[in-house]
């Protein structure tokens, strides 16, 4: 999982760390970054529905022929093989763009759970030592991402992190997690 997650994530965090440089609010970052995948996806939907529209105009054909060939599955199987010959449909065609999704989804969860390595480009050794300290301090916090935890500590006591460096600890002070209102990092 780490591996797709790293595969679909780092050519998507470049995406969400262009759109961050350009726009430097995250919560308006993350709805342009959702906004240019859905656009980069666009065409493997189109696909996938063209396909479910083909197949739906020959469904009354395939009806006739289940109800035609009901106690014969072999028969049935030849008879619906020649149909999609016949009307050129490859009853897979429809399933591709949607197995190419789940990885990019995948990768979008990276992107959106890793802000830290893929807003600030921050080493994942970084990230551990920062944890470390976390850690030590006996903070817990969100269940889904260490690096929003890691935030949220560095936030809250910006000293205790002085070994990572006065540079890191001012780019995670100065990302804006606020968007109309709302930290975005609770």
């Amino acid at each position: 999982m780490q591996f797709i997650n790293a595969i679909f994530g780092y050519p998507l965090g470049w995406i969400m760390w262009l759109i961050y440089k350009v726009i430097p609010v995250y919560g308006v970052a993350l709805i342009l970054f959702t906004l240019t995948t859905k656009f980069l996806l666009l065409p493997l939907m189109i696909k996938q529905q063209k396909s479910m529209a083909k197949q739906q105009a020959f469904q009354p054909r395939i009806q006739e022929l289940q109800n035609k060939y009901k106690n014969n599955k072999e028969k049935l199987n030849e008879e619906m093989m020649k149909l999609y010959e016949e009307e050129h449909f490859n009853p897979m065609s429809g399933c591709l763009p949607m197995l190419i999704q789940f990885p990019i989804l995948f990768g979008l969860i990276d992107v959106i759970y890793n802000p830290l390595k893929h807003l600030l480009r921050f080493s994942s050794s970084l990230v551990d030592q920062g944890m470390a300290i976390v850690e030590q301090m006996g903070i817990t916090g969100n269940l889904y991402s260490r690096e929003i935890t890691l935030i949220n500590a560095v936030k809250s006591s910006p000293d205790a992190f002085s070994v990572l460096g006065a540079d890191s600890v001012q780019k995670i002070l100065d990302l804006n997690f606020n968007f109309l209102g709302i930290d975005l990092t609770l």
